[in-house]
């Protein structure tokens, strides 16, 4: 049987529940994403006639390994995405129960913040390499975006600070 405490919890948590669909469809249109981007990227890589339709109807001029690298970039990065919304819907259902302070909860907010920076750093390599902005390859420009690292930032101290709270609410069970 709940307390009222729990019942007041889980009445407190309208944002989690309305997030836990929405996020439930990000995953989806993520995964879709992945797929399509693998899909379009063996079309690059196979010479056939619709890969050259597809180049022949695009507006500027791209090489087909090109576009392959940047699908293939792409997809890597929505895996990075998909995941990243598995383990915030993790955190999201402890809350909506009414438990964040879980240590599965900081192991989760931990791997976002590491998905994320792999993925940014895969992002700016990818970027760097392929010439993801149209831009010529000679090595000067770097796309570094500062508010994703400061995004990345806030989610590992949020981590830590679950943590600290996770320690805090253990010491306060074991107080008399």
């Amino acid at each position: 049987m709940m307390s009222d405490a729990q019942i007041n919890m889980q009445a407190d948590t309208p944002m989690a529940k309305l997030l836990s669909p929405l996020l439930m469809v990000a995953q989806w249109v993520f995964g879709v994403s992945f797929a399509l981007l693998l899909i379009m990227a063996i079309i690059m890589a196979v010479p056939s006639g619709l890969r050259d339709s597809l180049l022949a109807e695009a507006s500027t001029q791209i090489e087909p390994m090109t576009l392959m690298g940047r699908c293939l970039a792409g997809a890597v990065v929505a895996v990075g995405w998909f995941f990243v919304l598995k383990l915030l819907r993790g955190v999201v259902k402890a809350v909506i129960h009414g438990d964040p302070f879980l240590p599965e909860n900081i192991a989760r907010l931990r791997n976002i913040w590491i998905i994320f920076a792999v993925t940014e750093v895969f992002r700016m390599i990818a970027s760097f390499a392929i010439g993801g902005d149209g831009q010529s390859v000679d090595g000067s420009h770097l796309d570094i975006r500062l508010g994703t690292w400061f995004f990345i930032f806030v989610i590992a101290v949020i981590s830590e600070a679950f943590r600290h709270g996770a320690a805090l609410r253990a010491d306060q069970e074991l107080t008399i």
